[in-house]
């Protein structure tokens, strides 16, 4: 059975509880058994970042606004809009939020690559104390190509 892939213009979601996570610590070290069957050591994506990939990929639904041709993708660019609901203790720092949460649209395949998301039309804006309600809101558009 294969998955429908429903391409949009304009996508909204929210990520309920969770915060983009610090880009300081997407990754841990492992160790692992390579093909020529010696250890190695490598890194691996914290359980953190995982889970947050996770969630936004859960709660975009299966959705893209990302063009399924190669030669559409070279053309294209996004417009990105990340709302950060900090709760009462929450912290960060508005790269890591902005890193994490491409980071997390790319890997769910919302967005293609998160180097055509165009630095005019998009931003992160952080609101604290939200005692009640913390989430990161997602608000992703695909932009016309430019001539």
């Amino acid at each position: 059975m294969s998955a429908l892939i429903e391409i949009e213009q304009l996508i909204v979601f929210t990520v309920p509880y969770l915060n983009p996570p610090s880009v300081n610590h997407i990754y841990e070290t492992c160790h692992y058994t390579g093909h020529d069957r010696q250890r190695h050591r490598g890194k691996k994506l914290t359980p953190e970042v995982r889970a947050y990939r996770e969630a936004v990929a859960i709660f975009a639904k299966g959705r893209t606004v990302a063009p399924l041709t190669n030669s559409e993708r070279k053309k294209v660019r996004y417009g990105v809009r990340i709302d950060v609901y900090l709760g009462p203790y929450g912290r960060g720092d508005f790269d890591n939020f902005w890193k994490s949460g491409l980071d997390a649209l790319q890997a769910c395949g919302v967005i293609h690559s998160d180097a055509c998301v165009d630095g005019e039309e998009s931003k992160c804006v952080v609101h604290k104390d939200q005692r009640d309600d913390p989430r990161t809101q997602y608000t992703v558009t695909r932009l016309e190509p430019k001539c």
